[in-house]
């Protein structure tokens, strides 16, 4: 009588529970610095001496055993040459209701060769973008740092001066104050200062997210 009974349900059509395909386990921020260095045949040793950090903190930091902090994450950015999102893991909620506000000249500096990065309101923990004000003043690509790439997208606004952005795929584009670009940064780029004085960009990096094909 069980087992009709049992039958009969199976074949009343009721409703049975949903089942979803794994998603893909995300790369933590400590993972993604790891293989971003191996990829670039950065070893340990070397990376130790450009950011100052000892080859124990380092294996650490990559092995989830020590806490990554925003300034440590920005300085192997730079080292590395990508933008800080490239660490960063998707946002795993909604949160609402936050806000991040950076007073003028109060922002986290980082430089690079003919380049100068103000990160601003960087307060969020889980971050989908990062953005920077920043200072152009070298005049050929090889002043800053020749080619670079990274996952996402990038969003410039010029603010001040004459800047001229070579991308791979592209011609060479020039943009006055006032002009504005948007780019899969995963396409070689570069950048230089060539009107007078020194170019100044507000940038947006963005990170890309799971399962977002576009």
């Amino acid at each position: 009588m069980d087992r009709e009974r049992r039958q009969a349900v199976k074949d009343a059509g009721l409703p049975k529970r949903k089942t979803t395909s794994a998603q893909p386990p995300q790369l933590s921020a400590a993972a993604k610095i790891r293989d971003i260095r191996k990829l670039q045949g950065v070893t340990l040793e070397s990376l130790s001496k450009a950011c100052g950090l000892s080859v124990s903190q380092l294996s650490k930091i990559e092995n989830g055993k020590a806490r990554l902090t925003f300034d440590t994450a920005l300085t192997l950015s730079g080292i590395l040459k990508v933008p800080v999102t490239a660490f960063l893991s998707a946002s795993t909620g909604a949160p609402v209701a936050r806000r991040s506000i950076t007073r003028s000249g109060e922002g986290i500096v980082h430089a690079t060769p003919g380049m100068r990065f103000e990160v601003i309101c960087s307060d969020f923990r889980e971050k989908r973008n990062v953005f920077w004000q920043v200072t152009i003043s070298a005049r050929s690509l090889e002043g800053t740092g020749g080619w670079r790439s990274h996952p996402g997208e990038e969003f410039l606004h010029v603010l001040r001066g004459i800047l001229e952005l070579h991308t791979e795929h592209y011609e060479p584009v020039r943009l006055a104050p006032g002009d504005s670009i948007l780019f899969d940064a995963a396409m070689r780029h570069a950048y230089a200062s060539v009107g007078e004085g020194d170019v100044v960009v507000l940038m947006t990096n963005s990170m890309p997210q799971a399962g977002n094909g576009d």
